[in-house]
């Protein structure tokens, strides 16, 4: 007499064999009908030529019912229902994925493969599948491109594929960041001594400046771009006690990253609304965007001058001879460049002219965060 063990469960793995057979072998050994064993189980002999064929279910109480009459335990039975049931269901999936391909190969695969987000070997079904767990949705009907809200411009515009790739980086390296609740006055405080930041090499201010947003409710991720992305910073809300501000280095500025730190702080402070806020690379008279949204960048825009160069020293910019730069950024307590960027910006300095102040940043993965 035959007792079935977890080993033949374990062969039935990648193997979608319906665990009726092993009924069938069964009653085979027995030399029993299925009406005798339907008789002996209180089922009705379709109910049980069904589940013999795999068409129906082994239920709990058929399982135990079989233990008592063969001499193997439930739970095999209840195992291998399982594993049968689960290979059918990944047997229809991979099915459906196939039409799905076109859709995987539209985001930057080889740069999510090259970060370690994708598996290295991934491609056609499987490509679609591991994507899928990237993002975190069970079907592809679930996915839908970021409702961005941010100035499109003609000259500059970025994939959705590759935004939304970068953006879910950025949430999931967030998910990893313990924050305390939003404080709305800590935050401010904090900026204040992010400010003095910009006066540091990287290596020296990044783990801060990701502690001091953590301590006031911030995730603070710095996270290089994708080709096709083509943004600078984003934010948004992951819950009502937890912002994300989201930065890339696509312009490596020092002036620019840090105007765009604090654009999107100002964000934070001002527009605690359910909008996934993105600052494109570049504006032009060409860009386009719905007033209200125009407004809020416009908005950030002056809390991000604000804040890096208070009002007080307009006077000061205004006159400020070239060799004077470096004085007043100290008194401000800024880096040289932030000072640079903005007289460049207000039509003060040429654009050819203070750039050596300017430092490029360079960062490479992992970044704390």
């Amino acid at each position: 007499m035959t007792t079935m063990t977890s080993n033949d469960n374990e062969r039935c793995l990648g193997m979608a064999i319906p665990p009726g057979e092993t009924i069938a072998d069964l009653l085979e050994e027995h030399g029993m009908t299925q009406a005798e064993l339907s008789e002996r189980l209180g089922v009705s002999t379709k109910h049980l030529n069904q589940v013999v064929k795999g068409s129906a279910s082994i239920s709990a109480e058929l399982a135990l019912g079989l233990e008592k009459v063969f001499p193997v335990a439930a739970d095999f039975w209840l195992t291998r229902e399982s594993l049968y049931r689960s290979r059918l269901a990944r047997d229809a999936e991979r099915k459906s994925l196939k039409g799905s391909i076109e859709w995987a190969k539209r985001f930057p695969v080889r740069e999510l493969k090259a970060r370690g987000y994708l598996p290295e070997g991934a491609k056609d079904e499987d490509l679609v599948a591991a994507l899928l767990q990237f993002i975190g949705i069970a079907s592809v009907e679930q996915w839908a491109q970021p409702a961005v809200s941010y100035r499109k411009s003609r000259k500059v515009e970025s994939d959705d594929y590759a935004l939304a790739a970068w953006l879910r980086i950025g949430e999931l390296k967030a998910r990893e960041i313990a924050c305390e609740p939003f404080d709305a006055d800590r935050f401010r405080d904090a900026l204040e001594r992010a400010r003095a930041l910009t006066s540091l090499e990287p290596e020296e201010w990044v783990d801060q400046l990701v502690d001091l947003g953590a301590g006031c409710g911030v995730a603070i991720v710095i996270l290089e771009h994708f080709k096709l992305s083509r943004v600078n910073g984003a934010t948004r809300w992951l819950t009502p006690h937890k912002a994300l501000i989201q930065l890339s280095l696509r312009q490596n500025w020092e002036d620019i990253f840090w105007f765009t730190f604090f654009h999107e702080a100002g964000h934070v402070l001002m527009h605690r609304k359910k909008l996934l806020l993105v600052e494109p690379v570049r504006r032009s008279s060409a860009e386009k965007m719905d007033p209200g949204l125009l407004a809020l960048e416009e908005e950030a825009d002056r809390f991000a001058a604000q804040t890096l160069i208070p009002s007080r020293f307009n006077r000061q910019l205004r006159e400020i001879g070239f060799s004077e730069i470096s004085q007043l950024a100290q008194q401000i307590g800024v880096a040289p460049a932030v000072v640079v960027g903005r007289l460049q910006h207000d039509g003060l300095l040429p654009y050819n002219q203070g750039n050596k102040m300017r430092r490029r940043y360079e960062f490479r993965e992992p970044i704390k965060g």
